[in-house]
């Protein structure tokens, strides 16, 4: 008894809210607000008839490495990071091995092996962040003195 009580205030409620969405005004800037809204002329317009998004779009120009010289393209891939900072995949490389040999040693039951390695991690992890950060200021001053060439040049 209770439980068809229960079943049948579950299945009205979800007609109601049903009802309700279908009988709401589509949300303003939806194609199907367009369509009601809108001149055949200011539909034809708009530039994405088929999907809105209130949010802009980035412009190309704007990323990493983007420049009128590329044309606005964005570098990307495994190969281009490598060839920009090239010490960083050396650190983390550094890192996993110390953590494989610590690994090793803890298997083995050697602690003093164990704690050696776990020192060198904590110094390839130095290594690799150091990389980092110097990488990251290395190539954000040489950006800055590039654009101070090409100022200078016009």
């Amino acid at each position: 008894m209770i439980r068809q009580l229960f079943h049948q205030f579950v299945v009205h409620a979800a007609e109601t809210t049903k009802l309700e969405e279908a009988q709401q005004d589509p949300k303003k800037g939806s194609y199907e607000w367009k369509k009601a809204h809108l001149t055949p002329e200011q539909l034809a317009r708009t530039p994405d008839n088929a999907r809105y998004s209130g949010v802009p779009a980035i412009p190309t120009d704007i990323g990493y490495h983007a420049s009128k010289d590329i044309g606005g393209k964005k570098e990307s891939g495994i190969l281009s990071h490598l060839t920009g900072n090239p010490t960083v995949p050396i650190g983390m490389g550094l890192t996993v091995l110390a953590l494989l040999g610590m690994f090793k040693k803890s298997m083995a039951g050697d602690r003093m092996g164990a704690q050696r390695y776990m020192q060198y991690r904590i110094m390839a992890q130095f290594f690799t962040v150091t990389a980092l950060v110097a990488g990251v200021t290395f190539f954000a001053t040489s950006s800055a003195d590039d654009d101070k060439t090409k100022k200078d040049k016009l």
